[in-house]
């Protein structure tokens, strides 16, 4: 019953932050799209800075941009504020469930560092406060853009190969999601809301709003956006062990932030020069390829004399059984994960290829190096696994 129940909490987590994500990404993509597609009134309006026309579901929409003036305010004036708060809580409870808990056995791997649950999920949060304070003194208080933009890479940089050398490549992945996306929330709550609730509460009162603070307001918002697709990829990530445990995650998770942040760009922008950023994204994907490509090489030495199967069967039984078997007696995975069996010749033949990925390749399993497999165990298992494909 608990273990159902477990479930459950995991996927109804996993749906709502996915519906609150659709609602929060999609809300910053339009209006991002929105300020760039704005033209001048064909017949100047009071306050009004722009309009559009647009078409959707059948009816025609004039859209315009105003400033906020005094006296000037609707009655009703919609925040998007918790569709972002929405998916940051469903994000951070998911986090907590998955890999906070069971004893931290998807964020700790001691092959990369070792240290307690405890002490994972300590340093987990402490990294998420120390990148914000960081991040927010460069856009706050240093007024070079050029720097800044410079300082935000070599962060992002940082940030990411702390996280990878820290935590499990898995874990690694899902920490940088979940800083990026606690920086998202920042920005909204501490630097966006703050100054459009003082130029409405001013406006209200009959004074002339600070347009600086919409000014600053739209350049976080801006940041959100480039922050959306590297988040969006990592959220997807833990299916791509051969990406999160390559021995180079640390650059693969950098360039897929660089590349996903210049795609951003493009699809946003309304300049077609400023799309030559789709070139280096295109030359970084190709480099993501090549680096992974060469994980695949099916090594073949060392096949002279032929592995038996009851040879590896002891491997099996001895490393992955605990886990996947029809009964698991693992302390923390009390239903077989994914339904797979190793128990039996047949069980491991169905999947033969699976358990090439996460063993040979990507050295995902046993999960956390947990049951301790050796090295030797690993590549006569490897051997093996490769005569089965000849």
């Amino acid at each position: 019953m608990s273990s159902s129940l477990e479930i459950w909490i995991e996927y109804l987590l996993r749906f709502s932050h996915l519906v609150a994500g659709i609602y929060w990404i999609g809300s910053s993509f339009y209006f991002i799209w929105l300020d760039s597609a704005f033209k001048a009134p064909e017949t100047p309006r009071h306050n009004v800075d722009g309009e559009l026309f647009m078409v959707h579901g059948g009816f025609y929409y004039q859209v315009e941009k105003k400033k906020i003036a005094p006296g000037e305010l609707p009655k009703i004036l919609h925040w998007f504020k918790w569709e972002a708060t929405l998916t940051w809580i469903t994000g951070f409870a998911l986090l907590i469930a998955v890999y906070y808990l069971r004893g931290a056995s998807l964020l700790v791997d001691s092959a990369v560092f070792k240290m307690s649950q405890t002490q994972a999920i300590i340093l987990s949060l402490a990294l998420v406060a120390s990148f914000w304070f960081i991040y927010d003194f460069i856009w706050h208080r240093v007024a070079n853009k050029t720097l800044n933009v410079i300082s935000s890479f070599v962060l992002l940089t940082l940030m990411i190969y702390i996280n990878t050398h820290a935590f499990s490549g898995r874990g690694a992945f899902m920490q940088t999601g979940f800083i990026l996306g606690s920086l998202m929330l920042l920005n909204v709550w501490v630097r966006i809301l703050p100054g459009q609730t003082k130029m409405v509460a001013d406006a209200a009162a009959g004074k002339i709003p600070d347009t600086s603070f919409s000014i600053k307001a739209k350049t976080r918002s801006v940041h959100n956006t480039y922050f959306i697709f590297p988040v969006l990829f990592i959220m997807l990530s833990n299916h791509y062990a051969s990406i999160y445990n390559h021995p180079q995650n640390w650059l693969l998770l950098i360039l897929l932030s660089v590349s996903g942040a210049l795609v951003r760009h493009a699809m946003v922008t309304q300049k077609p020069i400023e799309r030559w950023t789709l070139a280096p994204a295109a030359v970084a994907l190709v480099g993501l390829v090549f680096m992974t490509a060469t994980l695949f090489e099916n090594k073949n030495s060392n096949q002279n004399s032929v592995i038996s199967f009851s040879e590896v069967q002891p491997i099996f039984q001895n490393r992955c059984v605990s886990c996947h078997s029809p009964q698991p007696t693992d302390d923390v995975f009390k239903v077989t994960p994914k339904g797979v069996s190793l128990v039996t010749e047949d069980d491991v033949r169905k999947i033969l290829s699976l358990i090439y990925e996460q063993v040979a390749v990507s050295k995902t399993m046993p999960l956390g190096n947990k049951t301790q497999m050796t090295d030797d165990e690993r590549a006569l298992l490897t051997t093996w696994l490769n005569q089965q494909s000849n």
